[in-house]
């Protein structure tokens, strides 16, 4: 694509070569130099994931990237992109957005849209759904509360003036998504333990904790588990196997044994949850640059390194089964590890959509409370 859309001095061209994908991955340094919580993507990783030759998304999908220029001044950023997934499954008349970046000026953030809604345009698509960094089960979702603490690992960040950005170009709220936290160590861990066994007796389910062969040996009973849990869900379209294999490629780095559980009836695999160590503290120090000495500390800081901050990444019960309170088992004994063995401070469960109260209300029991929301708008194109 060769277009380029023109707005007075504002100028939005699609991205084309290293110099334009360097300038729009390096374009939220601009927009967050002062922002004492954003932490910056490790450019390194960043660039393989949008990579259409390596990233893998592009099994399933396309996308075009767009640089907008103020003056000549870099000032905005937005891909576009077609899930194919979804429109197999789903409708073929939606299109997405994410990476979405602008300084506080709507003419930049009209010129931007105006150019991706025209691409996906072209491609047959009516309506515009985002963020999405490409998928759900990717960065997603726009800050819209809690601006006031660094997002946990895998969480996105942006200024509170994006969703007046986003309104004013007739964007509407589509879902929201919870973010909880939890930081009381202050419980009875012997009263929960008791909770924990009566859960287990009563549904004859063994938890057992992960290890890198059970971990092999059940990829493929997590990886139908996950899509059977989740198909009802909003948003969601089967993950390709490529997609899982390469999230748990990336997460298992992260993983400990402590942290992830499998849940088991009859040696039959009905739910799982998955927590790994917040590392984003680190990350933020690192300035997006991944040396050897980072990869390092970052190794040591998720496998070896006090636990004082954890993401619950995922938890999947199969439909059968959600009724059994698994989901509950899963983070009692995960509460009464880090409250008894580690130096824990802080517990991020999310993301959590707003249509599932019970999920909330199992936090809630355990002390938790909503401290970001994240929201996806949409609107016809």
């Amino acid at each position: 694509m060769d277009r380029t859309e023109e707005q007075g001095e504002i100028r939005v061209t699609p991205v084309q070569g290293e110099e334009d994908l360097w300038n729009f991955q390096r374009l939220p340094w601009r927009i967050y130099q002062h922002d004492p919580y954003w932490v910056p993507p490790l450019l390194s990783q960043q660039r393989r994931f949008l990579d259409p030759g390596q990233g893998s998304f592009f099994a399933i999908g396309e996308a075009q990237y767009f640089l907008a220029r103020r003056h000549g001044e870099l000032a905005g950023r937005l891909s576009v992109h077609i899930n194919k997934q979804y429109d197999r499954h789903n409708d073929q008349v939606t299109g997405f957005f994410g990476f979405f970046e602008c300084l506080p000026d709507h003419r930049v953030a009209a010129a931007l849209f105006k150019a991706g809604a025209e691409w996906l345009r072209q491609r047959g698509k009516k309506r515009l759904v985002g963020p999405m960094n490409f998928t759900i089960y990717d960065e997603m979702g726009l800050l819209v509360e809690g601006f006031d603490s660094l997002p946990a690992i895998f969480q996105t960040h942006n200024p509170p003036y994006y969703q007046d950005l986003l309104t004013s170009l007739g964007f509407s709220k589509a879902m929201d998504w919870y973010a909880m936290r939890i930081t009381n160590r202050n419980v009875d861990t012997e009263a929960m333990e008791r909770r924990l066994e009566g859960i287990l007796k009563k549904q004859s389910v063994v938890l057992r904790s992960y290890t890198p062969n059970e971990l092999s040996r059940r990829a493929e009973e997590a990886y139908e588990l996950f899509n059977e849990a989740w198909a009802s869900h909003w948003g969601h379209v089967p993950v390709p196997r490529e997609q899982f294999e390469s999230f748990l490629k990336e997460i298992q780095p992260l993983l400990r044994q402590e942290l992830v559980y499998m849940a088991l009836v009859d040696d039959r695999l009905v739910g799982f949850g998955i927590c790994i160590p917040d590392l984003n503290p680190l990350v933020k120090k690192l300035k997006g640059r991944l040396s050897l000495w980072g990869k390092l500390r970052l190794f040591y800081a998720a496998k070896y390194g006090p636990l004082r901050k954890i993401r619950a990444m995922m938890i999947a019960v199969r439909p059968a089964y959600r009724s059994q309170q698994i989901h509950h088992a899963v983070f009692l004994r995960i509460y009464i590890y880090l409250v008894r063995h580690t130096p824990w401070e802080f517990a991020d469960f999310s993301l959590i959509p707003e249509y599932l109260p019970h999920w909330r209300r199992t936090l809630e029991i355990l002390g938790a409370q909503r401290y970001k929301t994240f929201r996806i708008f949409a609107k016809e194109i």
